[in-house]
């Protein structure tokens, strides 16, 4: 099952700054240690325009940002093509245009509970990151 999480969504319910661009990273970061954990894949959507050297596709968790379209637009697409997604939101509206598609609606409360229990790693480089994937032999292509 994937998840798609409505990011300015869940850090506003956190009580956390929605615009700050460390404060998105930040949340990248531990979206990413989730997708990891959990080997499964992340699409996290912003409303505006990209921050300025944002990653995109750090590991498991694809970083989407709206720009001109609202966030909610652009979730509702991409649920729309399959079934089974875990959508973070507490946004009704939002819930209300895709409660008809085979998806789960998941309060974001619980959802950061979820991540605060995740097992605390050390902060790595890009570098370092790539390393440890490449080191994992289930990562290796066998020919």
């Amino acid at each position: 099952m994937s998840w798609v999480i409505d990011g300015n969504n869940l850090l506003g319910c956190a009580g956390a700054a929605r615009f700050s661009v460390e404060t998105k990273r930040q949340l990248v970061r531990t979206l990413g240690a989730f997708a990891r954990v959990n080997r499964t894949k992340v699409a996290c959507y912003f409303d505006g325009p990209e921050p300025e050297q944002f990653g995109k596709t750090p590991g498991n968790v694809s970083v989407i940002f709206s720009n001109e379209r609202s966030a909610d637009d652009l979730i509702i697409k991409r649920v729309a093509t399959g079934s089974g997604w875990n959508v973070v939101t507490a946004d009704r509206p939002l819930a209300a245009r895709i409660k008809r598609r085979e998806v789960a609606i998941i309060d974001p409360g619980s959802f950061m509970n979820e991540l605060e229990s995740l097992p605390q790693v050390e902060e790595r480089t890009a570098a370092e990151e790539w390393l440890a994937w490449f080191s994992d032999p289930k990562n290796r292509n066998v020919f």
